[in-house]
């Protein structure tokens, strides 16, 4: 009888020490079950931009526990010009994007971006929009 009450206290010990490993629920640890958003402060979606050499691209990205990167790109939507790539990790709640981007023509140009922002477990909320500058 000792025996079996042993075993039962050592299998008790065990299961609740390895709780992760047989997936058993914790019942007050937060689950980020929201990915992060973002408003595009400058320029707004289809808009149009005049004489202007460059454009102050302005994004405020939010999430209601931690954002962990941060992705932004842009190019002519004629692909007539690189790439522009832009990637960090941010690690906080609140990120304020601001990139002066020099236009690469005078020309009338209509511009793709893409913008991305991805939590700590790895919800991502993602937009491309267009732009066009003269």
């Amino acid at each position: 009888m000792k025996n079996l009450i042993l075993v039962g206290l050592i299998l008790a010990v065990v299961i609740t020490a390895c709780k992760d490993e047989f997936n058993l629920p914790v019942y007050d640890s937060y689950v980020d079950g929201d990915a992060p958003s973002f408003e595009i402060l400058y320029p707004n979606e289809d808009t149009t931009i005049l004489n202007k050499d460059s454009v102050n691209i302005q994004i405020i990205c939010k999430d209601d526990y931690e954002i962990d990167s941060f992705f932004f790109e842009i190019q002519p939507a004629d692909f007539s010009a690189d790439l522009v790539v832009f990637k960090t990790a941010v690690n906080d709640s609140l990120y304020e994007f601001n990139f002066n981007y020099p236009l690469p023509t005078k020309d009338s140009m209509r511009y793709e971006a893409y913008v991305k922002a991805v939590d700590l477990v790895g919800n991502s909320n993602n937009k491309v929009y267009f732009f066009t500058a003269k």
